[in-house]
């Protein structure tokens, strides 16, 4: 009997070895390339450090959470590196948590096999297999420029070949691999398994589309999708999204066969003005910029443009300067970094005393578009650090914000959905990303409200409050992107008058002066 209990003993702590499990970790994940998120969250896995290969990829902590639409990962890399093209990594989900079916593989048996690299992966059930796509399993990933690490997303209710479903019990069991290195995640004898919390996470209270404050500045960049709010039946679509968000100031990209008089008219038709007040624009390649404040002056920057813009008391009597972008796409990293250099070189110039375009100390700066940020985090690197990578060319690195810092990089969410990819085309063989952004001075400038639009993912009775219908937002590839602007430190609301200070301090005292009364005359006991 004794010998029987130490060999179920003995079993035991075998198995507490060869198997990692983590359970239950529901968290409010938001797909954005950050991990501030993850707070709280413990590895999954840690994996053995220095066991990578030549290529650089030294694998190691592993996060695993989930919420009652999405299985998510975090995952160090140990080299920065693209998660969704030039790699050798693939992930292996074991869905059934049954080392006899699917592939067998590092001692468990994958239904899912997803190749990160080829952005493309094969489902197998029963003895058969399917190919299949991020649309296919809904999977998301961020950020969309190198790094290293990533966050990673797969739909739970995902059917991957059409009939059976991804996920097809309680518990997933987890392997990485990179096949050109040799690392894995977990190591060769181990196994990672995660059980699922089978309750339904609470969502996230939605963002409300008004402003926080009345006099918080809104502006949005949009790519219409070649020119496509004038497109058969689109306009409304289009124009509600605006109507519903009225902006102050609008950055359209992929406007290429209609004028900056045409965007005028159609805006004032979903956004009208009071009395007295015209939008203006100016337009630049593809780009349009509308504004219902003047526009003092634009600048072509290659296929971009620079606009200043009178802000009037909005930002306590300061001018607006924009740089509306749409920077070369894709694959070419040689092309958006030499327009990031020129842009930068541009700031520059403004910012010195004595140029073509000499801005006031303190004006505020932003950088908004679709700046098709994919592939070498660089471009992003200099816009925030202003670092010039062609100093020859466009002369030196300079420090971007005012104080002496960097520019700060915002990212929203999108209203009812805890995503942050501002692009998604589900017939392509990228997954969805972030590509469009506001970078801006935060030394001067302080952020509201901020988040995208996505209609869709949208409740029915924010939708008729706002006059929208949830497919309004696939009239575009993009989404419309909406931030609300303040001047940094300034009051919440009004500034009082003197009077109203003075009826203040009068009200106060006299609570003061009545509390005092009453408790001398009716003293308070214990």
């Amino acid at each position: 009997m004794r010998s029987s209990f130490a060999i179920l003993i003995a079993v035991y702590f075998v198995s507490a070895v060869m198997q990692t499990g983590s359970f239950a970790e529901q968290v409010a994940v938001v797909i954005d390339g950050t991990s501030d998120d993850w707070d709280g969250v413990s590895p999954a896995y840690s994996d053995t450090a220095g066991d990578g290969g030549g290529n650089g990829v030294d694998l190691g902590r592993m996060w695993v959470a989930d919420d009652n639409r999405f299985l998510f990962l975090r995952v160090e890399l140990g080299v920065e590196m693209d998660v969704s093209e030039n790699n050798d990594l693939i992930l292996y989900l074991d869905t059934d948590d049954n080392s006899g079916t699917g592939l067998s593989i590092g001692g468990i048996g994958a239904e899912l096999e997803w190749r990160l690299g080829d952005r493309q992966g094969t489902y197998r059930f029963g003895g058969s297999s399917t190919s299949v796509s991020h649309d296919d399993i809904r999977f998301r990933s961020g950020p969309t420029v190198t790094a290293l690490e990533f966050e990673l997303a797969f739909g739970r209710d995902t059917l991957p070949d059409g009939v059976h479903p991804l996920f097809l019990g309680p518990q997933v069991r987890i392997l990485l691999i990179d096949t050109a290195g040799g690392d894995q995640l977990p190591d060769a004898g181990d196994t990672l398994a995660y059980t699922f919390d089978l309750d339904v996470l609470p969502p996230d209270t939605p963002i409300p589309l008004e402003r926080q404050q009345p006099g918080d500045m809104r502006i949005i960049t949009y790519n219409v999708l070649n020119d496509s709010p004038w497109s058969s039946g689109l306009e409304p679509s289009f124009g509600a999204q605006f109507a519903a968000v009225s902006p102050d100031i609008l950055n359209f990209q992929e406007i290429r066969n209609h004028s900056v008089q045409d965007t005028i008219d159609l805006v004032a038709t979903w956004v009208p003005l009071a009395d007295g007040e015209t939008w203006e624009g100016a337009g630049n390649n593809d780009v349009q910029t509308i504004s219902r404040f003047p526009i003092q002056d634009s600048w072509p920057v290659d296929g971009n443009m620079a606009v200043l813009i009178d802000t009037g008391s909005v930002l306590q009597g300061s001018k607006l300067l924009i740089i509306n972008v749409h920077l070369p796409c894709c694959s070419n990293d040689a092309g958006r970094r030499a327009e990031v250099d020129r842009i930068l070189s541009f700031i520059r110039e403004a910012k010195t005393p004595g140029g073509s375009l000499e801005l006031d100390a303190d004006t505020p700066i932003i950088i908004t578009g679709d700046t098709n940020f994919v592939g070498q985090v660089q471009q992003l690197t200099s816009v925030l650090t202003g670092d010039i990578i062609n100093e020859s060319l466009h002369g030196p690195d300079f420090v971007p914000d005012w104080d002496g810092s960097d520019l700060a990089n915002l990212i929203s969410r999108q209203t009812e959905k805890r995503m942050a990819y501002t692009w998604r085309r589900d017939s392509s063989t990228f997954a969805p990303g972030q590509l469009d952004y506001f970078i801006y001075t935060d030394s001067v400038l302080e952020v509201g409200n901020h988040y995208l639009l996505y209609t869709p993912e949208m409740s029915e009775e924010v939708l008729q409050a706002h006059n929208l219908l949830s497919s309004y937002s696939l009239a575009s590839d993009h989404l419309l992107v909406c931030a609300d602007f303040r001047t940094a430190g300034a009051p919440a609301g009004p500034v009082p008058t003197a009077s109203q200070w003075c009826v203040t301090v009068t009200v106060v005292c006299l609570l003061v002066l009545g509390t005092l009364v009453f408790r001398s005359r009716w003293p308070v006991t214990e």
